[in-house]
């Protein structure tokens, strides 16, 4: 794209030839503003387990950072973090019932 133009095709006629659009040649991504929300998401996961999007949001407004839940809520998930599950105690109540009773 960028040869045809500099050999003296025009940019509409050049993105026209390579069936592309000018907002495609012409985008410039942008910087994550999110870096700093998002290590203070992590260290409040890490610090507390049992915390989920809502109290992580929470303590972050809490601290002082004004941000949307929704905002939370994306980056919570792209980091694929979760509330980790507790373990049911298995209680063997089965075998307890089939055990005859003791003097009959």
């Amino acid at each position: 794209m960028r040869d045809l133009v500099a050999k003296g095709l025009s940019e509409r006629r050049a993105l026209t030839a390579v069936h592309m659009s000018a907002s495609a040649y012409r985008y410039r991504s942008r910087p994550d503003r999110n870096g700093e929300l998002r290590e203070h998401i992590q260290a409040l996961a890490q610090r507390h387990k049992r915390y989920g999007v809502g109290m992580i949001h929470l303590k972050l407004r809490q601290a002082g950072h004004l941000v949307n839940y929704k905002r939370v809520e994306r980056l919570y998930q792209e980091a694929r973090l979760q509330v980790r599950r507790r373990k049911q105690e298995s209680a063997d109540w089965r075998a307890a019932t089939l055990v005859p009773a003791v003097g009959s």
